[in-house]
């Protein structure tokens, strides 16, 4: 795992180059303390990696490079020395990935890359064709960011590195705010920042002087419609076991040892159950989040699990100071805007990880959106059942089921004013989004605190027909879960989950995590178990559940789905205080022309009014956030020019 940057330098004219490279790999010395090192193999090209040593920790030295290759890497290929005796490349030409990773490009070219397991960004750079090759995971892990010319192609792990490279004037994309407003992520190769672009997941580009090409080799599993037969359930049930277990298995790779996060969902109670048998004479380290705040608080699952399956957990409390405190810090690593306030706690999680000796983390995300799992999915196939018959008064009251920890589906009054906004989008089944409709119904509301020059119509339609040009042709022919699952993973997946609050939380305190439910060869074999054998009727997740039974205690597989949150708004302020950062805020707001201030006081307001309901809505609490994001991450970017 490390951290790289490169410039290749069409014109021969860029000066310094090794001296910006290690400028820009010391600003994200975060992400591999262990070594620094950067190298060129001609005058165009020069690059370099950090590196947090886990495989081969006396040969895993890079970038590397021979007479006409350099080549570097972040991440890691699982699969590495199984593809060497596939392509019969000998054992003594390697001995660690990197090395590896050179001899498979020299005779598989591009074609390697949809061979490989893991979770990683690749560069090679043929310094006879002047020409530069990246590569990204299938689901967009590990980060890769560029900004190119007529003059330069420049690239490097995290943002803040390319100011290292290039004098950059960080300017807000509104369309990339207007994404997150109604998305909750940018999308594609598009950031937060206006000419800096991303490597789209499951693609790679090749870059000479006289254009970029970008090219897809991940095939999206789940628009393959070959489904694989059951003699019966409890075949599929051990399908997925085996499938899983040898996901994890093949994911304890390096020589560092490993932990596991530990929520007190199925999700992180399985992964604990399969490493600690991986490993049944030792207590497997896990690590928890608790909060004061008891409407957030998963410690009595977690104490379940700890004490069924024998695990060492540690956890950290986390109170409101906590996460308004450190906001601006996690502002500076995930570069970008935050719609919620959850990589706080992940990111003083990740702290205490490191501060406990680990370097790798096991942690569950990609579990709900492979194996069906949110109720966004239960929620769509309750209105596809309920718009075939639209005057139904039975049919709505299924969302009541779903949601019946809300106290708003409990009354019966605003019960009739929920069931109205969710008709209103009942009867277009076959729009290729109908999943996602009700989620980004919000967007109006919470674009009003920014000002975007253009209508909200048109900023709406800018950002679908974008998103449009993201997702595969085939989504029509596959089926309504496929469809929603896809969404999931082109937004909320890949542009927050694994980046936000993933590998941007983790890699800040020099810890890797590690996704076994997006293993490739997980993916594509639960793309082969039907949608209603995932999960029956609205049963989030009940194959994946039932195949747990009496693996992990049954108060955790039959548990509801519980979201992870952390408290938002109010931890900045209410009635009773008001942080530093609530005035920062405040202050830079008045001259930030994102940000609609006068929607902004308002809202502060109804905050701060001690007769306010105690829990804001949704979508206030988005807002807010995202303000705060921007006002910080506006003032933060200036610097890094000055680091």
């Amino acid at each position: 795992m490390c951290g790289v940057a490169g410039i290749l330098d069409f014109k021969n004219n860029v000066p310094l180059k090794g001296n910006k490279i290690y400028r820009a790999l010391k600003l994200i010395n975060h992400r591999g303390p262990d070594d620094l090192h950067y190298t060129n193999i001609d005058s165009f090209f020069y690059a370099g990696a950090v590196r947090l040593s886990i495989e081969a920790l006396n040969y895993g030295k890079q970038p590397i490079k021979d007479n006409r290759y350099s080549i570097g890497f972040n991440g890691e290929i699982f699969n590495y020395k199984e593809l060497a005796s596939k392509y019969k490349i000998s054992k003594k030409l390697f001995n660690s990935e990197i090395q590896f990773l050179l001899e498979a490009w020299k005779l598989k070219g591009n074609n390697m890359f949809k061979d490989f397991e893991g979770q990683f960004v690749i560069f090679i750079y043929d310094s006879h064709k002047k020409e530069l090759v990246i590569a990204r995971d299938p689901f967009g892990i590990r980060p890769l960011f560029f900004i190119s010319n007529k003059k330069f192609f420049l690239f490097c792990s995290e943002i803040k590195g390319l100011s290292q490279l290039s004098n950059i004037n960080f300017t807000f994309d509104k369309i990339a705010v207007g994404q997150i407003s109604m998305l909750w992520s940018s999308i594609g190769d598009r950031t937060i920042f206006e000419n800096i672009k991303q490597v789209k997941r499951g693609h790679y580009l090749v870059v000479s002087e006289t254009k970029i090409k970008q090219i897809s080799y991940w095939e999206e599993p789940l628009l393959n419609n070959e489904l694989k037969e059951f003699k019966s359930y409890n075949e599929a049930k051990d399908f997925l076991y085996s499938s899983l277990e040898s996901s994890i298995k093949m994911q304890c790779h390096g020589e560092v040892g490993y932990a596991s996060y530990l929520s007190g969902g199925i999700d992180s109670s399985a992964l604990s159950y399969f490493l600690k048998k991986l490993n049944p004479n030792q207590k497997l380290e896990t690590f928890s989040i608790t909060f004061d705040n008891k409407e957030y608080d998963e410690s009595f699952a977690q104490k379940e699990a700890e004490r069924s399956l024998e695990l060492n957990n540690t956890s950290i409390n986390i109170k409101n100071r906590d996460i308004s405190s450190n906001f601006r810090k996690v502002i500076n690593h995930a570069e970008t805007l935050l719609f919620r306030t959850g990589p706080v706690p992940l990111y003083l999680l990740s702290k205490k990880v490191k501060q406990m000796g680990q370097k790798v983390v096991f942690t569950g995300e990609g579990a709900d959106e492979i194996l069906l799992g949110y109720d966004l999915f239960a929620e769509n196939r309750v209105r596809k059942f309920w718009s075939k018959n639209p005057s139904s008064n039975l049919r709505p009251k299924l969302l009541t089921k779903l949601y019946n920890y809300l106290p708003q589906f409990k009354n019966s009054r605003y019960f009739n004013i929920i069931k109205d906004f969710y008709s209103s989008s009942l009867s277009e089944t076959d729009d290729l989004f109908y999943s996602h409709f009700v989620r980004w119904h919000q967007f109006q509301q919470v674009s009003s605190f920014f000002n975007f020059g253009i209508s909200d119509k048109k900023l709406e339609e800018d950002i679908l027909n974008e998103l449009m040009s993201q997702i595969p042709c085939d989504l029509k022919k596959t089926s309504s879960d496929r469809r929603a699952q896809i969404l999931e993973f082109e937004t909320l997946l890949s542009g927050y989950l694994l980046s936000s609050q993933g590998d941007r939380m983790t890699m800040a305190n020099s810890v890797e995590g590690r996704y076994p439910f997006l293993s490739q060869k997980f993916v594509k074999d639960m793309s082969k178990v039907s949608d209603n054998l995932k999960t029956l009727g609205i049963k989030s997740k009940s194959l994946f559940r039932d195949t747990m039974l009496k693996k992990i205690p049954s108060s955790i597989t039959k548990r509801p789905k519980m979201a992870y949150q952390a408290p938002e708004a109010k931890c900045f302020l209410d009635n009773t205080f008001i942080s530093d950062e609530a005035i920062f805020l405040n202050d830079t707001s008045k001259n930030l022309d994102l940000i609609n201030h006068k929607n902004l006081l308002n809202l502060n307001e109804k905050i701060t009014n001690k007769f306010s309901s105690e829990r804001l809505g949704f979508r206030e609490n988005m807002a807010y956030i995202m303000c705060m994001s921007a006002a910080h991450l506006s003032d933060i970017s200036k610097k890094w020019n000055n680091e």
